[in-house]
């Protein structure tokens, strides 16, 4: 039985994630799981693998630095996050000429619509 469901849906369950995630079993466990779900491409299977640990709702929380303009849209930073040690890890097992780099505009762009998949963003 794999410790942590999936998609996580808020951030309560998401840090709970990440403290499981600190263990080694656990670890290698969500790699694994990771590493099944597949693609056509580097591209296609990391927002895959996005999609199947986030929910949009939760997504909307979190850009990959954290950096924000305004107070009211603070946004948690994705690339400091065990999971995303986890995402890229899995990735490399199924693409070894995938980098760093790479990988972070993939998340980048995944993260900057998630609340639009989320149900649109309200214009003023």
């Amino acid at each position: 039985m794999f410790p942590i469901q999936l998609p996580i849906t808020n951030e309560e369950d998401f840090n709970e994630a990440e403290t499981l995630l600190g263990t080694e079993p656990v670890r290698q466990k969500m790699i694994a799981r990771l590493a099944l779900v597949g693609g056509t491409s580097s591209t296609c299977m990391v927002r895959r693998m996005l999609t199947t640990v986030l929910t949009n709702s939760l997504a909307c929380k979190f850009n990959w630095a954290g950096k924000t303009c305004t107070q009211r849209d603070a946004k948690q930073p994705f690339k400091d996050t065990a999971l995303q040690d986890c995402m890229f890890v899995a990735s490399r097992q199924c693409d070894r000429k995938l980098t760093q780099q790479a990988f972070s505009d993939i998340v980048k762009n995944w993260l900057r619509y998630a609340p639009w998949r989320a149900g649109g963003i309200n214009k003023k």
